[in-house]
């Protein structure tokens, strides 16, 4: 990324000082080019930066999961249920155990809906 903004900085100056407009268009050229080398390479290291956050967060919430499902096991064995209570409880435990962490809802996305006057709007 460092590089790529280095080269765009370069060629920059090249085109700047550049004594004909066909060396400042090939220097402006290589100037774009080396902006979107930098950016291809920037976005590629934040998806793998996120790849690995999410790894290492998925990581460090298991202790936490594992803590949920033992406290409810104790609250089920502490309560006083009859045994096809219990029964069902510790399999719908088990089940939640066995399919993991559901993602958190993605957050609603706002829809603007542009109307024009004299007309109601479609949703």
């Amino acid at each position: 990324m460092v590089a790529g903004f280095l080269l765009l900085i370069l060629f920059a100056g090249i085109a700047l000082w550049a004594s004909t407009t066909a060396v400042a268009i090939v220097a402006g050229g290589l100037g774009a080019v080396s902006a979107a080398l930098a950016g291809y390479v920037a976005k590629t290291f934040i998806r793998s930066q996120e790849a690995a956050a999410t790894h290492l967060r998925s990581y460090f919430d298991q202790p936490l999961e594992l803590s949920r499902y033992l406290a409810a096991e104790r609250l089920v064995a502490d309560g006083d249920l009859s045994q096809e209570q219990r029964g069902e409880i510790l399999s719908a435990l088990v089940q939640a155990m066995a399919t993991g962490p559901q993602p958190p809802p993605a957050a609603p996305q706002s829809v603007v809906v542009a109307s024009v006057p004299g007309q109601q709007a479609a949703a």
